[in-house]
């Protein structure tokens, strides 16, 4: 049933990028914003698109850019204009560690949902090394009673299944658009992942006199290097990790697209942008995390908060763009997998006559 106004909003997306929000839209049941009809608070610059996913009335907000101060300021102007929402979910793609904290491997185009967000890059930087702050009054809290509860439960074995075959459902839908044919499966032969220390640069010393000289985590590449592809600075192939997971198709050609995997876990946020494999690895032991973001931090204190980001790089310096639009066109399925199971058996809530009482069906 279409909303009479603000106060019948209840579930927030979050995204930073538009080609992340495009894709969200794509997957809404319905859309509810012709014309300004519900308007916002009085100094609130956002862009909302407003619609539903399931019984869910949604509203989707558009980032001017990414980092986690940007998503701060957005959060605060929806929670001013938006006064009854429930639950935010901040939807796009992320860097992914390799390796779980349970040993599992992490793919390209996998789905990571945050059980919690550790903001790596807020601390005191020392002489000799980086302190974190970590004490109760700096660090972000972990997800309400509520939101724990539904993630233990999505994380089970009977909720796992049901997520991931949604997941993959709505991808095939969406792939399905004429305006989303980039979002196809790029294939096994693309994911790609170079051992930790092996350097994005020139290969080739003779190329470079800069990159000739990089042979440790410190040394600089060119710049040129930072721009190029794998394929252009002949990026050796001996230095590849194998995955297990791609044996069974690392033939692109006459392999089935295999379902992407949806990992629950600690993410890291932080407004740097990580492309160091040693960093990335140091990080994720220290803090057991699985993945690497950038938005999640600013809007954990404004609502209660989930993240769910598509993993389109590993992380290091040999990040390139070929998985982006996959593995936010994943981000987006899950998200709507993940709205199709909150609440399933929850009732909305309804306006009564007297706007100072409420009826809220508990999920």
């Amino acid at each position: 049933m279409q909303p009479k106004d603000r106060d019948e909003f209840e579930i927030a997306i979050i995204c930073a990028l538009r080609s992340e929000a495009d894709v969200v839209e794509a997957l809404f049941d319905e859309y509810w914003d012709d014309g300004n009809r519900y308007g916002k608070a009085p100094g609130d610059i956002n862009a909302y698109t407003t619609g539903a996913i399931g019984r869910h009335n949604v509203v989707l907000a558009h980032m001017p850019g990414m980092g986690k101060g940007g998503a701060a300021s957005v959060a605060a102007r929806l929670r001013g204009s938006f006064r009854r929402i429930k639950l935010a979910l901040v939807v796009g793609v992320c860097g992914g560690v390799p390796i779980g904290t349970g040993g599992e491997e992490i793919l390209l185009g996998d789905v990571l949902i945050s059980t919690g967000i550790v903001q790596y890059d807020f601390g005191r930087q020392l002489p000799d090394r980086f302190i974190r702050k970590d004490t109760l009054e700096d660090i972000p809290g972990r997800p309400n009673t509520e939101i724990r509860a539904f993630l233990s439960k999505l994380s089970g074995s009977r909720g796992r299944k049901r997520l991931d075959d949604k997941t993959f459902g709505f991808l095939q839908e969406l792939c399905e658009k004429a305006d989303f044919q980039k979002a196809q499966y790029p294939g096994a032969v693309e994911d790609k992942l170079y051992n930790r220390t092996y350097r994005h640069k020139h290969q080739d010393i003779s190329t470079c006199a800069i990159c000739a000289k990089c042979e440790k985590k410190d040394g600089e590449v060119c710049k040129i290097a930072l721009q190029s592809s794998c394929s252009e600075l002949k990026c050796s192939r001996d230095n590849l990790v194998q995955r297990r997971r791609l044996q069974k198709t690392n033939d692109a050609r006459n392999a089935e697209e295999p379902k992407p995997c949806i990992h629950f876990g600690l993410i890291a946020s932080g407004d740097t942008v990580m492309k160091s494999g040693e960093d990335r690895d140091e990080i994720a032991a220290k803090e057991k995390v699985i993945g690497f973001e950038m938005e999640g931090a600013g809007v954990w204190d404004e609502f209660p908060c989930v993240v769910i980001k598509g993993v389109c790089d590993y992380a290091d310096s040999h990040k390139n763009k070929k998985w982006q639009d996959y593995a936010t066109a994943t981000a987006a399925a899950c998200m709507k997998a993940f709205l199709k199971e909150w609440g399933a058996n929850y009732e909305p809530a309804i306006r009564c006559d007297d706007d100072e009482k409420r009826r809220w069906g508990p999920f």
